[in-house]
């Protein structure tokens, strides 16, 4: 009872879920899911077993299956499972056998919880996981997040054995005479997190036997001081980050005068996949010339003047589009919406910058949207003479990226329109018109 009590106890502590909530399981059939299914059963909790069958160990995998829903049978629980080909999925997707189970495990959980109803979905994960994980990470270098160990809950995932050792499950099983099955892999000391398991936890046990309990401690100081760190790291990002339609951008005078830039630049950019050594390359190239441009696996950073600017790496679409005539509206490159050439009054005329009304009689068709390119000149509304493209985007404090996002609506190679931005001056309409046209970046104002 001394050990159901401890589990209780941290899943209230943690209010990992409500008393006799619905959950679902995940049970592989090994000695922790089977301690955590008996557990959470006995306890009043309205379980669902869930177990997945990834191949990987011949006919291993289907006698684990096999036992498991004998279990639930026995125990009159709700069974379900399913299968995969794993090792064909870590393939096509460049991904190692370990994470190729882990997202289709996860992903499959997922499903179910909402198939089925379900509260929250409970993962076997114990203290020497926990611990384990942490010298994973220390090993491979880890900012403090990485130090916090299996966090008890993530999402709908909940983790209520955080609290026990592997000895206190092995414990319970015996003393209530649960049978459970072993994966010998898990003795395969070329294995990472087996060899720390095997090897290096007993050296810290031989130091100080209470070693599990200290590591306990530690994630629980370690995880206020994260509290403490996310607080800083949440007021630095009020103050020197600005959200922008599809990217944000970063303040370099306040980064470059904030103590400790480089963990507050790695915090801000890690959920991008950005890591430390390209952080160290940025952080170096602060005071340089803007343009350059910086990379992760999913997002792109483009140093401006005075910014940091972040978006999806996305490859820039340079194509030139052609509107052909009679075309009421486009979705690529962006939504326009083109009216019928219109008879021209006064109040149908829109002073609004994502609406072009345009003198029909002077457009030559079909017209074209294009990239801004070098030497680009037009004639803004309402000024004298032309003027640089280039000049417009620094009278208006155009970015790096607003630049390159820029399109341009044109007619006979001549600029018409910078969408959503200003007219050419040699399209408006004048005393003289008779037919316009309503080009709009808006459904609602056409």
């Amino acid at each position: 009872m001394e050990f159901t009590h401890k589990v209780i106890s941290y899943i209230r502590t943690h209010q990992l879920c409500k008393d006799g909530a619905k959950l679902i399981v995940g049970v592989s059939g090994g000695a922790d899911s089977v301690a955590l299914l008996h557990v959470l059963h006995n306890a009043g909790y309205k379980c669902i077993v869930a177990h997945c069958n990834f191949h990987l160990r011949g006919v291993e995998s289907d006698t684990d299956e096999t036992f498991v829903k004998d279990l639930a049978d026995k125990w009159h629980i709700p069974f379900f499972s399913t299968s995969f080909d794993t090792k064909t999925f870590a393939k096509e997707n460049g991904i190692s056998i370990e994470m190729a189970a882990r997202d289709l495990r996860y992903a499959w959980f997922s499903a179910l919880k909402q198939e089925q109803n379900a509260d929250a979905i409970a993962i076997a994960h114990h203290l020497d996981d926990s611990i384990e994980t942490f010298f994973i990470n220390l090993s491979r270098g880890t900012g403090l997040r990485g130090l916090l160990g299996i966090q008890p809950k993530q999402g709908c995932i909940i983790r209520p054995f955080l609290s026990v050792s592997r000895d206190e499950i092995n414990n319970y099983l015996s003393t209530n005479r649960l049978q459970s099955r072993i994966d010998l892999s898990n003795f395969d000391q070329l294995i990472i997190r087996n060899k720390i398991r095997h090897s290096l936890i007993p050296v810290f046990e031989s130091f100080n036997p209470s070693f599990r309990q200290i590591m306990a401690e530690n994630f629980m100081r370690l995880g206020e001081l994260n509290e403490v760190a996310n607080n800083l790291i949440e007021s630095f990002r009020k103050d020197a980050v600005i959200d922008h339609e599809g990217y944000f951008s970063i303040s370099i005078n306040k980064l470059r005068n904030q103590t400790n830039a480089h963990y507050f630049l790695f915090e801000l950019l890690k959920p991008y996949n950005f890591n430390d050594a390209t952080v160290n390359d940025i952080l170096h190239h602060l005071d340089g010339e803007s343009g350059k441009s910086f990379f992760s696996s999913t997002h792109r950073i483009i140093k401006d003047r005075n910014h940091l600017l972040v978006t999806s790496s996305i490859a820039v679409d340079n194509s030139s589009y052609s509107i052909p005539e009679g075309t009421f509206s486009i979705n690529k490159p962006i939504n326009l919406y083109l009216s019928q050439p219109i008879s021209i009054e006064t109040d149908s005329i829109i002073k609004n910058s994502n609406v072009a009304c345009i003198d029909f009689e002077k457009l030559t068709l079909p017209l074209k949207i294009r990239r801004p390119k070098e030497g680009d000149v037009f004639y803004p509304l309402g000024m004298n003479g032309k003027k640089k493209l280039s000049d417009f985007f620094i009278d208006q404090k155009f970015n790096l990226l607003e630049k390159e996002n820029c399109w341009l609506l044109t007619s006979n190679e001549q600029i018409v329109w910078i969408i959503g931005y200003r007219l050419d001056d040699r399209f408006k309409i004048d005393e003289k018109s008779k037919k316009m046209i309503k080009i709009s970046l808006s459904i609602g104002i056409v």
